[in-house]
């Protein structure tokens, strides 16, 4: 296998696609396309930039595009993969990306869709212990076995699991994490001599999460079909204290009489959805498994 895969390209050469690069040329000589390339970080990382049509002769293609370009991004190549070449996204949310290769590469190629638990930050002190998730979408067990052993050697952790299992725990993680530091991020929190240790941790995920592009954090919003339950779920439980300390409060009250009755109207649409897809007519499928 490892004298199959010979080249490794990178679509993309942002943030991640320069921590990727990174990771890769320990192994693989790398390409790199970039809708605005960097010459000068090409050099510094030992990279050669080239073009689209190029850079989709590697074995191995990663796309280290933002969430919301990814789709564009899948159709400008497809045109240019020949047989056994295998895509790999690492977007931060899985339902969508994996929807795309589904139903936009040509079958001749291998899909594995991946989230690297980690960003330039995080890995600045090197890769051990660090975790990535394989979503696995028409991919051979030789390729899987491949990857994993290779992030393996680096001392990451391999999690395989389905993407709605992903995008639904990324959620209330990540995704949670994001929020919470965009919105605490909106607050003049400075520190100070009376600052205790849980207010500077509070300080560091501001940090983290503000770093990241504010496109990051749209698409992890917008892309996640998981997402708007977990604001939802966040509101409730900001007006659940809030109700705690002012039980009397008519504004409170009221906004916690519009989420009962908001959250009832949303499970009784799911269970009507789950009785129509009980009583439909279940249909035979003869298409070969992808794994």
């Amino acid at each position: 296998m490892r004298d199959q895969m010979r080249t490794c390209a990178i679509i993309g050469f942002g943030r991640f696609g320069r921590l990727l690069a990174r990771i890769l040329r320990e192994e693989f000589p790398v390409l790199v396309y970039d809708r605005r390339p960097d010459p000068a970080a090409a050099r510094e990382l030992d990279v050669e930039l080239v073009s689209l049509e190029a850079a989709c002769a590697a074995d191995a293609l990663f796309f280290a595009v933002p969430i919301s370009e990814f789709e564009s991004a899948i159709r400008e190549a497809r045109a240019h993969l020949g047989p056994g070449r295998l895509i790999l996204d690492t977007c931060s949310v899985k339902v969508h990306p994996i929807e795309v290769m589904r139903r936009e590469l040509p079958p001749w190629v291998e899909a594995l869709g991946t989230h690297p638990l980690f960003g330039p930050d995080s890995a600045r002190d090197g890769l051990q212990g660090l975790r990535i998730v394989f979503c696995p979408v028409r991919v051979s067990a030789t390729t899987l076995q491949f990857w994993r052993a290779f992030w393996q050697r680096r001392g990451v952790q391999v999690i395989e699991m389905s993407p709605d299992e992903h995008d639904r725990r990324a959620a209330y993680s990540q995704g949670i994490t994001h929020f919470v530091g965009r919105v605490l991020g909106e607050l003049p929190l400075e520190s100070g001599e009376i600052t205790t240790r849980g207010f500077e941790a509070i300080r560091g995920v501001i940090e983290q999460t503000t770093h990241d592009t504010w496109q990051l954090f749209h698409d992890l919003q917008h892309y996640n079909p998981y997402t708007p339950q977990m604001r939802e779920d966040l509101i409730r439980a900001f007006v659940t204290v809030m109700l705690k300390l002012y039980p009397d409060d008519p504004t409170l009250k009221a906004l916690a009489r519009a989420q009962r009755t908001r959250r009832g109207a949303e499970k009784k649409a799911h269970a009507e959805s789950q009785e129509r897809s009980r009583r439909a007519p279940k249909e035979t499928s003869e298409a070969p498994t992808e794994r």
